[in-house]
């Protein structure tokens, strides 16, 4: 009969690289080994937790609409052990052009 291996876990907060607020919504995948994967959204203080995971190495996936997505790969969770992690996202870099436009041609004088 084979034992039951403890269950690893990853919880952590994802916040906005700038404002350093947290976001709330982001959606997070983490993939291990063959199907095992689970998906589930941060709260309102931009955190999230995420249990029974296969041990070994997993990918972790952040994605929210308006932000560039977030890849972790290869990150390492052990049996029994709870992973913390605390993670930013950047803002998609076209949103940020267009709210500086009318700048740019102040400054360019046109």
């Amino acid at each position: 009969r084979k034992e039951k291996k403890a269950d690893a876990a990853v919880q952590g907060s994802v916040s906005d690289a700038a404002t350093r607020k947290p976001l709330t919504g982001v959606t997070v995948s983490i993939s291990g080994r063959g199907n095992d994967k689970k998906e589930l959204a941060t709260d309102a203080q931009g955190a999230f937790k995420v249990t029974a995971l296969v041990p070994g190495e997993v990918t972790i996936l952040l994605e929210k609409k308006g932000y560039q997505t977030l890849r972790k790969e290869g990150v390492a969770i052990r049996e029994g052990s709870t992973l913390k992690l605390t993670m930013e996202m950047e803002e998609e870099q076209d949103d940020a052009e267009e709210v500086f436009h009318p700048l740019l041609r102040l400054l360019q004088g046109e």
